[in-house]
């Protein structure tokens, strides 16, 4: 009997998904154990003495430190590329596991929540990165639904679940296995070879591609596309010291409309995603559904709502199968819009605490987290894995994810507070409305860009035209013209 040899970049394509797979379900147990936590906390008589100011920084921490992770990674990842960047990014979150679970001040607690956050902007810039780099263009955005959307959601189930039934501190020492397998799986993957081509590494490049791709005519095609695109970017600032490189296509890029395009656009991408309340219900969900239940026993509506939202997340993949992006994300948003009015509604109208009001509420809540977790979150964070140019990847991300981190670190720190002065229902039509003024921006900036290669992606976006192959040859020879003009300069 002959035993059947696995491909070799079956075992690669299943290292990269096993890994970034773990490192979502770490990141989103962060947010799970965090809301147990805080609830207990609040009511805890024990040796922490905590009020509401310190829960709410503890609570909103992650979001303003996550884009120190984002700054830490982005230069890590361009030293010691993809791989080696997730295990270092993971080490943070380890540390804070350990430090949580020893806390016995608030002083212990905020640093352990600093460290999380830092290792969640971290883990969250490398998956964005790495979807759209170790991913074929036909499965990326499946890809990063199955492994960032639906891992992070798990996680927060988890972490949810758990926090009901156990003590913080044990939930604590639970995370520290998703995490220890984030910090080691990556060490056994092969370099990005989009790393690789944009450090001038071709050889390497061309190897470790074809490690990664199902071998074909479309795979070389994208192989000789991103090899093309990236030589002659190294060709055109090939006279300027290597330190000067990079700043130097930050620079050109300021003067470009393509470039303020992707930052305004990407921004309203994380915009909705913030006002859509997916961390927010992460980080205060045994509080909001107590405070809409009335009643602390909510194990079954924490299976509910979490259950659903999971749910959501896998029919997507389904969903993306099916329709194009901007078909899939525009009515379902809308839907999910509809949904999260008749919930403020609900809560405005019939605030009394009853057995048959709190079922509907849930029910509501839970079909909201279905509808937008099956279309707007999949859609919009999959577009962020596609549309910044290489070279100027890590500056976009970090540049936006220190702003998103902001906004968000306001979203979640003034939320209690917003719950007692407009209410649950006065947040919810507040993010409602804010969703509806991006859903109109990216209604008609938005660009479709399912199955089409981060190159060609680029391209689109700087000559903003369809996706044609004379329009990208046209741009490839006045890419070629501007290097040739450079070179007669530098030699002048």
């Amino acid at each position: 009997m002959c035993l059947k040899i696995v491909p070799g970049y079956i075992i690669e394509q299943t290292l990269v998904i096993v890994g970034i797979f773990v490192s979502s379900i770490s990141d989103g147990f962060i947010f799970g154990q965090m809301s147990g936590m805080l609830e207990a906390l609040h009511n805890a008589e024990g040796s922490i003495s905590l009020d509401n100011n310190d829960l709410s920084w503890i609570a909103s921490t992650i979001n303003i430190t996550c884009f120190v992770g984002f700054a830490l990674i982005g230069v890590v990842t361009e030293i010691f590329g993809r791989r080696k960047s997730v295990t270092i990014a993971t080490i943070p979150v380890i540390i804070s596991w350990i430090m949580t679970y020893k806390a016995h001040n608030k002083t212990v607690l905020i640093l352990s929540r600093f460290l999380a956050g830092v290792s969640y902007g971290g883990i969250l810039f490398m998956s964005y990165v790495n979807i759209g780099e170790y991913m074929s263009p036909n499965i990326r955005f499946m890809s990063f639904n199955m492994l960032v959307c639906v891992g992070s959601l798990v996680g927060t189930m988890f972490g949810h679940i758990l926090s009901v039934v156990m003590d913080w501190r044990n939930v604590a020492l639970v995370g520290l296995l998703p995490s220890l397998l984030s910090a080691a799986i990556p060490l056994f993957w092969v370099e990005s070879p989009m790393w690789l081509a944009g450090k001038g590494r071709f050889e390497e490049c061309e190897k470790s591609f074809r490690l990664l791709r199902t071998p074909g005519e479309a795979a070389e095609e994208e192989l000789k596309l991103l090899i093309s695109v990236e030589k002659d970017k190294r060709t055109k600032y090939k006279h300027m010291k290597n330190n000067l490189v990079a700043l130097n296509m930050i620079k050109d890029a300021f003067k470009k409309r393509y470039f303020w395009k992707i930052i305004l656009l990407s921004l309203l991408v994380n915009i909705y995603k913030v006002a859509a309340g997916r961390v927010l219900f992460s980080t205060l969900a045994i509080t909001i559904l107590q405070g809409i239940t009335g009643t602390p026993d909510i194990l079954l509506f924490t299976l509910t709502t979490n259950g659903f939202a999971v749910f959501g997340a896998c029919m997507s993949c389904l969903l993306l199968r099916r329709f194009k992006m901007r078909q899939l994300l525009f009515p379902t948003a809308f839907l999910a819009n509809i949904c999260l009015i008749l919930l403020g509604l609900v809560l405005y109208l019939k605030p009394d605490k009853d057995e048959v009001f709190n079922w509907i509420k849930i029910l509501l809540l839970a079909t909201y987290l279905v509808i937008v977790g099956a279309g707007p979150y999949p859609v919009l964070e999959s577009i962020l894995t596609e549309i910044f140019p290489l070279e100027l990847k890590t500056f976009i991300i970090f540049t936006i994810g220190a702003i998103v981190g902001v906004i968000q670190f306001l979203a979640i720190k003034l939320a209690p507070d917003m719950f007692l002065v407009i209410g649950y229902h006065g947040v919810f039509f507040l993010n409602a409305f804010i969703t509806f003024l991006c859903l109109v921006y990216l209604w008609f900036f938005l660009p479709e860009t399912k199955g089409k290669t981060l190159q060609e992606i680029e391209l689109y976006l700087k000559i903003n035209n369809c996706y044609d192959s004379d329009n990208i040859k046209q741009e490839q020879m006045k890419e070629l013209l501007n290097i040739k003009t450079m070179a007669v300069i530098v030699n002048e």
